[in-house]
């Protein structure tokens, strides 16, 4: 070009650097600064469209105030005639668009730093209730080292906002169909997962030189696939495609927010990462059909008015609702503890509130109870004896009461301490959790002994144990663990909003046929209901089995009390030239959900076995498999190939504990059928 063009009274464009579906992007000139920019001026057709003008200048605040080291910089947008455009910073050094073409694929460290940094960007925009809609290596900009802070830069978050909609529906669908999420083809909307969704695209490009579901056909064909089929595996360790799958998920309630997702890829052990990149994979001339992943039928919701908007938290089970604090701050008092004759109220550890009771007469004050003493570590010892051997008067002495005679041979008044004891259930796992507890109502301490016993199949924790209060709308009681590292769950990490749960270690793998205890000091006020531990103890173990049973639980997780049923899925079209035939043991939670894309075992992955594989079944060694065919496959240290012709046919598994898992029936062609 001879001369700038201007735009706008400030704004001069200099020369075309590209063009795209939306419009042309022009390096361009701030007159009053002199900055260099890029300018991204929309198609005509945009401008003649009154209500994305409207939009246009609606949202720019917010596009300019989306700040963040992973996203371009949005400077000013400009409405003149028959052009709008979008300023912005420049990035000069290319996208992850021009990186695949020079290189095929990416290492794996650069292709999970890139994906990071996309995911930080959507986690800012996201918190500040704005979607993309548009995530790939066209978008995202090249700034320096990939692997650098700000060497990847999110850009045209504003094309995605001008385009959309409360609820954007699929008349008009915006985006490129190899990153479009399943919900927009079924339901034709989007929400914060659906960002998730195509930053896993990317990842998975990134790594193999390919989308997952390219390959022929229109855009309806892909989208169909987006919806219907597996993404095919590549060969990546499995701790790594756990993530890609997670976030390629059917069901945008299974993906992980955009933050949980970086912080799990960032996690991912040096080994995995440091593998060299991936040849350009071809693409699959078939697609595996993902089987009972359908969405469901009625709209997803993703953007309502303001004040319900909160797509950063699209897939975090919401927790219990915030109430205004009951006090101001400094409206507080800390009682001081009142003094007991022959006490140290210096070693009691906590300031105890002294409650006086009422004078029943003129004459006759009842005295102040006595300050509860808080644990002693001492005692745990003595707890955990008393409690597994069943003796609760042992338990009641050594916290200062007695049943017995004294010294001096005459009855001594004590208190005798409350016991309850709870066997459990064998779940499927072969786990069995008995609870028992010993508790006196003098000091209101209750020692709970946690029992964990692994049936015939060894079995790993942690477990979760709920401790709750004893009646609904009470705070959670003080806990002390004995010797063991028990931490409480969030809601963030693990989908369980109970603010009483644990996640317990029992310190390693339970062997088949082993037991071990986890003891535990509990501050509760019980009351003088002789039933009420026994009533305490139903209460933690219904309150325990009905936060495992919650669809909100983070899939995979405590797999050994969450794992209801093994379901096994054979490779379909079997024929006579089928060799390592595919087999798929797919988990089945307590909630009747289904671990789809993370199979417990599969025979066409090779490596460590999965988590969850370890958990319930402590490793292959407890996995069998064989074929009830009649000869007809066989079936050799986990690899599956067709011997003959058959037309019923199944294959049966055990996995630790479960079994009779059959898969089938099938049938199996000759050569051509």
């Amino acid at each position: 070009m001879n001369a700038p063009r201007p735009l706008g009274s400030r704004y001069e464009l200099l020369d075309l650097l590209g063009t795209g579906a939306m419009g042309e992007v022009w390096r361009a000139r701030d007159r009053e600064s002199g900055e260099e920019l890029a300018a991204k001026v929309l198609r005509a057709e945009y401008a003649r469209d009154t209500e994305i003008v409207t939009r246009f200048i609606q949202e720019r605040s917010i596009l300019m105030n989306l700040r963040h080291p992973n996203i371009v910089q949005v400077h000013d947008l400009v409405v003149e005639g028959d052009r709008l455009g979008i300023l912005m910073e420049l990035v000069e050094g290319g996208d992850l668009r021009g990186r695949l073409k020079a290189q095929g694929t990416l290492g794996r460290r650069d292709a999970v730093a890139a994906t990071c940094a996309v995911l930080d960007g959507l986690t800012e925009a996201h918190a500040q209730g704005c979607l993309h809609r548009d995530v790939k290596p066209d978008n995202a900009l090249l700034s320096g080292d990939i692997a650098a802070p700000g060497g990847v830069k999110l850009s045209d978050f504003s094309i995605a906002r001008l385009a959309q909609e409360s609820t954007v529906m699929a008349t008009g669908l915006l985006g490129t169909p190899g990153y479009m999420p399943p919900e927009l083809f079924v339901h034709g909307q989007f929400s914060a997962a659906s960002d998730v969704y195509a930053a896993g695209v990317l990842l998975y490009e990134l790594l193999s030189g390919r989308t997952p579901f390219a390959g022929s056909g229109t855009a309806h064909t892909i989208g169909n696939r987006h919806v219907s089929a597996e993404p095919p595996r590549i060969p990546v360790d499995d701790e790594l495609w756990h993530v890609v799958a997670t976030m390629l998920s059917k069901d945008p309630r299974v993906r992980l927010t955009a933050a949980a997702t970086a912080e799990a890829l960032r996690e991912l052990p040096d080994h995995v990462l440091d593998q060299p990149s991936l040849p350009v994979q071809a693409h699959p001339e078939s697609f595996g059909p993902a089987l009972h992943t359908a969405l469901r039928p009625s709209p997803i919701r993703v953007q309502g008015q303001p004040s319900e908007l909160d797509p950063g938290a699209t897939n975090l089970h919401a927790g219990r609702e915030a109430f205004d604090p009951l006090a101001a701050t400094g409206d507080v008092v800390a009682f001081a503890p009142a003094p007991v004759a022959g006490e140290d109220v210096t070693s009691v550890g906590r300031a105890a509130p002294v409650h006086h009771a009422p004078v029943l007469t003129p004459a006759a004050v009842a005295e102040p109870e006595k300050p509860r003493r808080r644990w002693v570590p001492w005692l745990i010892g003595a707890v955990a004896l008393a409690v597994l051997g069943g003796g609760g008067i042992a338990v009641a002495q050594a916290l200062g009461g007695s049943s017995g005679p004294g010294e001096d041979g005459d009855p001594t008044t004590g208190v005798t301490a409350q016991e309850g004891l709870l066997p459990g259930d064998d779940l499927p796992s072969g786990l069995v959790v008995d609870r028992a507890m010993t508790w006196d109502p003098e000091t209101g301490l209750g020692e709970l002994a946690i029992t964990y016993t692994a049936a015939d199949a060894p079995l790993t924790g942690p477990f979760f144990e709920s401790v709750p209060a004893v009646a609904d709308g009470e705070a959670c009681p003080d806990v002390t663990w004995a010797g063991t590292d028990q931490a409480p769950t969030s809601v963030r990490a693990t989908g369980i909003a109970d603010p009483c749960g644990f996640s317990v270690d029992v310190g390693g793998v339970l062997d088949a046929g082993q037991s071990i205890d986890v003891v535990a000091s509990v501050d509760l006020d019980l009351g003088e209901d002789p039933e009420a531990v026994d009533a305490w103890l139903q209460r933690a173990a219904d309150t325990t089995q009905a936060d495992l049973e919650s669809d909100a639980v983070v899939p995979g997780l405590f797999p050994v009390q969450r794992l209801a049923a093994i379901r096994m899925e054979v490779q379909d079209g079997l024929t006579m030239r089928s060799r390592d035939v595919e087999v798929r043991l797919i988990p089945q939670w307590v909630d009747g959900t289904e671990s789809i894309t993370a199979p417990l075992f599969n025979t066409a992955v090779t490596g460590d076995p999965s988590p969850e594989l370890m958990a319930v079944a402590g490793g292959l060694e407890n996995v069998k498999l064989r074929e009830n065919c009649g000869g007809a496959m066989s079936v050799e240290n986990f690899k599956v190939s067709v011997v003959r012709t058959a037309t019923d046919c199944t294959l049966e598994a055990e996995v630790g504990e479960y079994d009779g898992i059959i898969g089938g029936p099938f049938s199996i062609d000759a050569l051509g059928g």
